[in-house]
């Protein structure tokens, strides 16, 4: 059981309440309903799962069932799941070890990858996987959502149906080495796809408009500034966020007190602002550079 796809319940977003794993050849190789250890009542989970506390009353604790359940990830070298990251989160919380050793693979990038880009879904706009499944022309079964072995076996049933769009790897037969190198042309598509899709996101412009007695208007924007009398310039630059921290950091003692888009600038200072440029390194740094512009916002500086 190398590949294992998975899905879990919760009440709450924290006690695992069910989980279902199954292998990529369409077997549920493990189910079971947890008794939650310390929460009692959950009206809200409860009203998406439907598993209220009647139904697991009898039922082991996730800490019982634990070893059982470890022992069947240890054997794993893929995971896959529909927004796997949360799921993992949740079982690592929960005392399951070893997934740092292992490749997570999460259907909602297959599906941004080979369906979303080409109907414009933004990365992080990503349906839920009933709408996946629908637009992938998979169906429920009589659980219908929600129900964790209905959930993952769905999600198997996606990967199936995204894995058949993947150029040069036909998974026509769901045997490991097809399954590897279905995975490897994927992340190679991926990784390309997502740092195109992180350069544009992080593409903007600064704005610079001038006012009266030597004070100067700085905005930051996606797109380019439309022509006015004011308008000084619009200085394009790959990483918005960078420029923005830049700007702030270089013209702190420039600005007007109270007005964070207002700057008191010097000849000086104009002719540096102008000749102002970056580039998008790659992902992690503009990541970073979005964190030190937050840091510097919230520390007013």
């Amino acid at each position: 059981m190398k590949i294992l796809f998975l899905d879990a319940e919760f009440v709450d977003n924290q006690e695992v309440i069910e989980l279902s794993i199954w292998n990529h050849e369409g077997m549920e190789v493990y189910h079971n309903f947890f008794r939650p250890a310390e929460i009692r009542k959950w009206p809200l989970s409860q009203a998406i799962h439907n598993i209220s506390p009647e139904d697991v009353k009898d039922c082991r604790s996730f800490a019982s069932c634990r070893p059982e359940i470890q022992s069947i990830f240890d054997q794993a070298e893929y995971v896959v799941g529909f927004a796997t990251g949360g799921d993992v989160a949740h079982l690592v919380k929960s005392g399951i070890k070893g997934f740092e050793r292992k490749q997570i693979i999460d259907i909602k990038h297959l599906f941004w990858l080979y369906v979303g880009i080409g109907k414009e879904i933004d990365f992080y706009g990503i349906p839920g996987l009933s709408k996946v499944a629908e637009m992938l022309g998979v169906e429920f079964g009589e659980k219908g959502a929600h129900s964790a072995s209905e959930d993952t076996l769905v999600t198997l049933k996606c990967f199936n149906a995204l894995a058949a769009m993947i150029p040069g790897t036909p998974y026509s037969e769901p045997s490991e080495e097809t399954f590897r190198k279905t995975i490897e042309c994927f992340k190679k598509d991926f990784a390309v796809a997502k740092e195109e899709y992180e350069r544009r996101k992080a593409h903007g412009w600064i704005h610079v408009f001038k006012g009266e007695d030597g004070i100067y208007k700085i905005i930051f924007k996606k797109k380019a500034p439309e022509q006015s009398e004011t308008l000084v310039a619009g200085i394009e630059v790959g990483d918005l966020s960078k420029a923005e921290s830049d700007v702030l950091s270089r013209y702190q003692r420039r600005m007007i007190q109270g007005h964070r888009t207002l700057f008191k600038l010097t000849k000086s200072d104009l002719k540096s602002l102008m000749a102002y440029t970056n580039e998008f390194g790659n992902e992690e740094e503009h990541n970073l550079n979005k964190k030190l512009l937050q840091l510097r916002k919230m520390m007013g500086k």
